[in-house]
């Protein structure tokens, strides 16, 4: 699209997803103006891991937080609406408590809890659910995930890619955390999508979400047929609400802008 650029836009995906669950998402945004950037995650997608037998500590969530930056800082985006889902979210809630929070100039989550409390067996549990192999586990998350067969197609091909033990190496690293602090001191315009039928993220998502109700820059929009990948599941319902929650963050930066020369 010729002309200026509207912002930069990164849409990072979840465990065991990849970039190319934002395809048409990212086509969209492009022919708005955005600069829209997908990244793979490691292990994820196109993206290797470091050399070596895979260690916890090469998956932890800085590190992998600190990919995404290195990534941004690489393509000269200082600053980026930032749209998570599930661990894409997670990375971004870290952000939040670091100097690197004045990079996100809106966030967007779907799929991701703002603290989470799991058992040890959690990478566990991920291993054993690979055991009968990449295609049927794929085909079994793939329906667990979405109902969209573009969508169930798009992940059963991620899951092929997917490196399995840094999968579990992810999975130790993000069953206990609480970024809700980091949330609450985020001043900028910040988008829960809530899909409803996303029932086991759901469960702890209520646990929190309460405690932002009364804050000015928060918004919760509902996706009544929502997964864990919701943008499969209503996609235009999903791309609307992300349009107006970028169109909101501009009226912020102009009203704050017109503040400071009074």
């Amino acid at each position: 699209m010729q002309g200026s650029i509207a912002a930069d836009l990164v849409l990072v995906h979840g465990l065991a997803s990849s970039g190319g669950q934002f395809t048409q998402e990212a086509i969209r945004f492009a022919e708005q103006g955005f600069r829209v950037l997908v990244p793979d995650l490691r292990g994820h997608g196109r993206s290797g891991v470091p050399k070596g037998p895979i260690a916890t500590a090469d998956f932890a969530i800085p590190v992998m937080a600190r990919d995404v930056i290195d990534m941004l800082d690489h393509a000269g985006a200082r600053e980026v609406h930032w749209v998570g889902n599930s661990l894409g979210g997670i990375l971004a809630l870290w952000l939040l408590g670091t100097p690197a929070r004045t990079r996100l100039k809106s966030l967007a989550l779907f799929g991701t809890c703002f603290s989470m409390n799991l058992p040890t067996q959690a990478s566990l549990a991920l291993r054993a659910a690979f055991l009968p192999g990449a295609t049927a586990t794929g085909w079994i998350t793939a329906r667990t995930t979405t109902a969209n067969p573009t969508g169930q197609k798009a992940i059963e091909a991620a899951i092929r890619q997917f490196n399995v033990a840094a999968g579990a190496a992810i999975a130790a690293n993000v069953r206990h955390y609480d970024f809700v602090a980091n949330a609450l001191n985020y001043d900028q315009p910040l988008l829960v999508l809530w899909g409803s039928k996303d029932h086991a993220v759901n469960l702890r998502l209520r646990h929190d979400i309460g405690k932002f109700a009364d804050r000015p820059n928060f918004r919760r929009v509902d996706l009544p047929q929502g997964r864990h990948c919701a943008n499969f599941d209503m996609p235009e319902a999903f791309c609307t609400a992300l349009e107006q929650h970028w169109a909101r963050t501009k009226i912020d930066a102009i009203a704050a802008r017109s503040d400071e020369t009074l």
